[in-house]
């Protein structure tokens, strides 16, 4: 079952859905995605681009997700 763990970010007025990871890529399952989500979240934040925006919620999606803003 493929897991895909989505923050959704702000800055400001400015708020974003981005894909951090999916079982695919990193091995997560639904279980781990919702107790550690938070954790992968904190560490890709300090690692990428988005590090200045701030997390308003993270959900775990079972299948394939394309962001709001992407559609």
């Amino acid at each position: 079952m493929l897991v895909t763990l989505v923050a959704i970010l702000c800055n400001a007025q400015l708020c974003m859905e981005k894909v951090v990871t999916t079982s695919d890529q990193s091995g997560i399952t639904m279980n781990a995605c919702a107790v550690n989500g938070q954790i992968g979240i904190a560490d890709w934040l300090a690692k990428g681009p988005y590090h200045a925006w701030k997390l308003q919620r993270y959900k775990c999606v079972v299948g394939k997700y394309v962001p709001k803003n992407q559609v």
